[in-house]
C-alpha cells in the first residue's frame, strides 16, 4: 500500500510539474527565457534522496534532469545562483568557464549512478552538455590512464574544482567522492580540460610519483572508513590521507584499506602534479608549519618532541574531522528524512 500510495504521489508531481513546465517556457531563435523555477528543480532533487524503489528514483532522476536541462537552456542560467538548490552539488570554475551540476542516486541494495551536466561558456553564449558514464568495466591501471570525454565519462560526485596552468594548457583539477559498492568507497582527483575546438576531456598525464605518470589518481578504501582529500590553495597542492591496509597479506584488498595517521599530497609544480609523501595538511597543523614534514629531523626542528607527538597531533585533528563529518553526516540523513 504504501508504495502503491508513493507511485500515486510521484505520478501526481510528473504530471503538475509537466504542466507548469508547458504554461511557463516557451522558445525564442532557440533560447528559453522562462523563469527558472529553483523551488521545483529543489523538491525534485530533494525527492531523489528519499529512500525509495529503484523504479521510482530512476523515474523522479529523469524528471529533474529533464527540469534542469530545460532550465539551463535560459539565456540567464549562467548568472543564476541556484541558491535554492541545496540538494545537488552545483560547482562553478575559478575562472567562470563553466558550471557543473551532478547529483548521485543511491538505490536500496547498496548500488548507486551519478548524472552530470555541464554549463559552458562560448563566443555567443552557453553550451550545455550531458555527460554520459562509461559503460564498460576497465581495470584500475587502465583507467587510471585513459582519456575520457562527454560520452564516456568516469561517475562521481564531484565537491571541489581547483585550476592550474602549465605553459600551453589551463586544467581543471576535479576532486570527487563515488560510494562504489557496499565494500568500499573511492575518491579521484580527476582532471577536465578543453582542446583548441572546445571539446571536453577528462584525464590527462599530469600527475607525477618518482615510478610513473598517470591521468587521474583512484582511492580506494573500505566503506566503513573515512577519507580526507582537500585542497590547499595558499599552498597550490592537494593534501589526502594515506591509505593501507591492517596488514601486508591484505594488500590489493580495497575494502580492508582505511587512513593511517600520515598525509600525503601533490604539489602543482607548473607542469604537473608533483607526488609528495609525509606532509602536514594546513587544517591539522595548529602551529602553521604547512610545509613540515613528519620526520624525526623536521619535527626537532621545529620544536617538536619526537615523531610520536607529530603522530598525535595529527591523530586530534584526524578526531576533529571525523567528529565535523560525522556531524555533516547526521545532517544529510535529516535532509533525506525529511516530508
Amino acid at each position: 500500500m504504501r508504495i502503491l500510495t508513493t507511485i500515486a504521489l510521484f505520478l501526481c508531481l510528473h504530471f503538475t510539474l509537466s504542466a507548469q513546465t508547458t504554461q511557463k517556457n516557451y522558445s525564442n531563435t532557440g533560447k528559453v527565457y522562462s523563469r527558472i523555477d529553483q523551488e521545483r528543480i529543489e523538491q525534485l532533487a530533494n525527492t531523489v534522496l528519499r529512500e525509495l524503489p529503484a523504479a521510482e528514483k530512476d523515474s523522479i532522476s529523469n524528471v529533474l534532469k529533464e527540469e534542469l536541462q530545460t532550465a539551463l537552456q535560459n539565456e540567464n542560467a549562467f548568472r543564476t545562483s541556484f541558491n535554492q538548490v541545496k540538494s545537488i552539488s552545483i560547482l562553478t570554475a575559478p575562472d567562470s568557464s563553466f558550471r557543473v551540476f551532478n547529483w548521485e542516486i543511491a538505490y536500496l541494495d547498496g548500488t548507486n549512478r551519478y548524472e552530470c551536466l555541464l554549463l559552458k561558456k562560448n563566443e555567443t553564449g552557453t553550451t550545455l552538455e550531458v555527460l554520459e558514464p562509461l559503460d564498460s568495466i576497465l581495470e584500475r591501471k587502465e583507467l587510471q590512464n585513459k582519456q575520457l570525454g562527454t560520452e564516456n565519462w568516469l561517475p562521481a560526485l564531484y565537491y571541489d574544482i581547483v585550476l592550474v596552468k602549465s605553459r600551453f594548457q589551463t586544467f581543471y583539477t576535479l576532486l570527487a567522492w563515488d560510494a562504489n559498492d557496499l565494500l568500499t568507497n573511492k575518491k579521484y582527483i580527476e582532471v577536465l580540460w578543453f582542446d583548441k575546438e572546445g571539446k571536453t576531456n577528462f584525464g590527462a598525464p599530469i600527475f607525477r610519483d618518482n615510478r610513473s605518470v598517470q591521468s587521474r589518481v583512484i582511492f580506494e578504501y573500505g566503506g566503513q572508513n573515512s577519507m580526507t582529500l582537500n585542497s590547499e590553495e595558499e599552498l597550490n597542492r592537494i593534501s589526502f590521507n594515506h591509505l593501507a591496509p591492517p596488514s601486508s597479506n591484505l594488500e590489493g584488498i580495497f575494502e580492508y584499506y582505511g587512513a593511517d595517521v600520515s598525509f600525503d599530497a601533490y604539489d602543482w609544480n607548473g607542469k604537473h602534479w608533483k607526488s609528495v609523501q609525509e606532509v602536514i595538511p594546513s587544517w591539522a597543523d595548529p602551529k602553521g608549519r604547512t610545509n613540515a614534514k613528519v620526520t624525526n629531523r623536521r619535527f626537532e626542528k621545529e620544536d617538536v618532541a619526537n615523531p610520536n607527538a607529530a603522530k598525535k597531533i595529527l591523530k586530534d585533528a584526524e578526531k576533529r574531522k571525523k567528529k565535523a563529518d560525522d556531524e555533516l553526516k547526521e545532517e544529510s540523513e535529516k535532509l533525506k528524512e525529511a516530508p
